[in-house]
């Protein structure tokens, strides 16, 4: 729920999954989420370092994150088995990522 400080700011409920929401969210999403909880007084200052970061270790990665990294794991290990389409399509990836 939504509570604007400002009064001119309409009330906005919306029902929203947390699991969902946190699982869908990115490590920049999650910091920029905790700094708010803090700016809003919902968390302590103290998990924020002298900088006004969120404190790393404090900082989990999502479980789509997690799925993805394990997945990069596996796959690299495949690199010869990879056809000539497929080295190409990571060369396209790659270049427009990295």
């Amino acid at each position: 729920m939504f509570i604007p400080k400002n009064k001119n700011m309409p009330y906005i409920d919306i029902d929203v999954d947390v699991d969902e929401f946190l699982y869908a969210c990115s490590r920049r999403d999650i910091k920029e989420l905790i700094q708010a909880l803090v700016e809003n007084e919902h968390l302590p200052k103290e998990v924020l370092n002298k900088n006004g970061d969120v404190k790393e270790d404090l900082v989990r990665r999502g479980r789509g994150e997690d799925d993805f990294s394990d997945k990069l794991e596996q796959l690299k290990t495949k690199y010869y088995s990879l056809t000539q389409e497929e080295e190409e399509f990571f060369d396209k990836l790659f270049k427009r990522y990295l």
